[in-house]
């Protein structure tokens, strides 16, 4: 069983009459279970210039890479999709299926007009394939574009890391999710806190209006993915 603790100490003489001192850890577990967490996308690290000062993505609910597939349209079934192959080019030539491009059962579709959090329900043949919900007239003859792309799971146990790195003092980030602003992340700044992924737009952005210098952010998901 994998296991990651969270430790967090806070130390003071005088930010209240009389000294602070607190200490505590918790070890991290899946929702609603007594088994650690086992899935982490691993620290990273992202370098925002002095001229990026605009509102800028930094953590996806599309935590496992993405797939475009191109010119799909409806199938025969209320929730089929069929992938026009022969317009898709290979280095080898011959037919391509769409789990030749890594689309698998569980993946989440998306385009626009398709229900939030419908997913791949199943790999038909190597054109067609089925969603979980009704792509209505999202997906027109020959010029549909769909992305299949795995998703953190909604509401389980996913934590988020970010860390201002900066050493500038007056630096800081503006941590957003969706259009709510969390706060702001000064040098040496970090944070540590539940992420929902409740939806498409639980996407956690940062703005760094004002830096004189680069902003260096390390940070990192550690939680339960693609849960089922």
């Amino acid at each position: 069983m994998a296991t990651t603790t969270a430790s967090f100490s806070l130390a003071s003489s005088d930010i209240a009459s009389s000294p602070v001192n607190v200490s505590a850890s918790s070890t991290l577990y899946k929702a609603g279970l007594a088994t650690g967490v086992d899935q982490i996308n691993g620290m990273s690290r992202r370098i925002l210039k002095s001229t990026e000062t605009n509102k800028t993505l930094l953590i996806s609910p599309a935590l496992y890479g993405m797939t475009l597939v191109k010119e799909c349209d409806a199938g025969t079934g209320a929730d089929d999709v069929v992938c026009d192959t022969a317009n898709w080019s290979v280095p080898d030539g011959g037919a391509v299926a769409a789990v030749d491009l890594g689309v698998n059962k569980g993946m989440t579709a998306y385009a626009t007009g398709i229900t939030d959090g419908t997913t791949v329900s199943t790999i038909e043949s190597t054109t067609s394939l089925s969603l979980s919900a009704n792509p209505g007239t999202a997906i027109g003859a020959n010029e549909g574009t769909i992305a299949f792309f795995e998703r953190a799971t909604a509401n389980k146990a996913n934590k988020v890391y970010i860390c201002n790195s900066s050493i500038s003092e007056t630096d800081y980030v503006v941590i957003t999710i969706n259009q709510e602003e969390i706060g702001r992340l000064y040098a040496g700044d970090w944070m540590f806190m539940p992420w929902s992924v409740s939806d498409l737009d639980s996407e956690i952005y940062v703005t760094a209006a004002t830096q004189t210098d680069p902003v260096i952010l390390d940070y990192m998901v550690v939680g339960e993915g693609n849960a089922a």
